[in-house]
């Protein structure tokens, strides 16, 4: 048997989502507000270095708050612009992906601002996805398609993911998100997904070296048929193999998988009954992966 990262299936959750865990991993963090809205957490040295553009943000030792003028979202979006593109000039933020996200109070309600996708984690925000399981029968038995990173992936590197998976970025809708990336990372034609629908949605929240975190996914599976292999489209993946469930789970257990591919992976294999109902760790791993 291959060492394992965690002894179970929960344990892994745990760590994926320390928000719902209660696992001793509360961290110290200042509350992000606009308006009346918590929408962030950040760290108190991060909250220090927002103290260079007072015009932006009120910075207390309780709390920071967008202060930007005017206060609309395209006034709190050109602020964000401005602090972001000074931080990354300045080496504070890495990874710039040219790439504005969404930044409401709740998913679905009216837009607060946009700022680009690789400031997330430094200002604590909740992001959104959209992600994908690929399984299949060979031999009457179950197998999932898992995708592995490319070794270039400014994030987690070579890690194993489930076959598809997208950050939502702004004006792009779940299904919008779902099929564009299905095409790019997998190579799914638009009729492999005839009727596909979401699921439900797994949360994850965890400490990283930026911040924090914290993402809600919305999950999909699709079903193809055993003589279908899909083959990557933009080259951010290495490899797609199909593995054996009970394969996935070494995986999984091993600390192959990113986090949040693996819980989306966790919560596509309750589905498949590969945890039954009546295991003590069922209704654990249902609670901790809700949002």
């Amino acid at each position: 048997m291959r060492p394992r990262a965690y002894q179970d299936l929960l344990g892994f959750v745990r760590t994926a989502c320390t928000h719902a865990s209660h696992a001793g991993r509360e961290l110290p963090v200042i509350a992000f507000y606009v308006r009346e809205h918590a929408i962030g957490w950040l760290t108190p040295s991060f909250a220090d270095l927002l103290r260079r553009w007072p015009h932006v943000f009120e910075v207390n030792p309780a709390f920071v708050r967008l202060s930007a003028r005017p206060d609309s979202p395209q006034g709190r979006s050109a602020a964000m612009a401005e602090v972001t593109h000074d931080l990354a000039r300045d080496g504070a933020l890495s990874g710039w992906r040219d790439e504005l996200v969404s930044v409401s109070a709740h998913y679905g309600q009216p837009e607060l601002f946009r700022i680009e996708r690789a400031a997330t984690r430094h200002f604590g925000l909740m992001a959104y996805g959209a992600h994908m399981n690929g399984f299949t029968r060979e031999g009457g038995l179950e197998h999932a398609w898992i995708a592995r990173r490319s070794p270039d992936k400014q994030i987690d590197p070579d890690k194993l993911d489930n076959l598809v998976g997208g950050r939502i970025s702004a004006g792009m809708s779940v299904d919008e998100t779902l099929r564009k990336e299905a095409w790019e990372e997998a190579g799914l034609a638009p009729s492999l997904l005839a009727g596909l629908n979401c699921l439900g949605a797994v949360r994850v929240e965890y400490s990283v070296p930026e911040g924090l975190h914290r993402e809600i996914l919305f999950v999909h599976d699709v079903w193809l048929p055993d003589d279908y292999k899909p083959v990557n489209q933009d080259g951010e993946v290495a490899e797609i193999r199909r593995m054996p469930v009970e394969d996935v789970i070494e995986s999984l257990l091993a600390g192959d998988f990113t986090l949040d591919a693996g819980v989306v992976m966790i919560d596509g294999l309750l589905r498949l009954g590969a945890v039954l109902p009546e295991d003590p760790q069922y209704l654990d791993l249902v609670r901790l992966m809700k949002p």
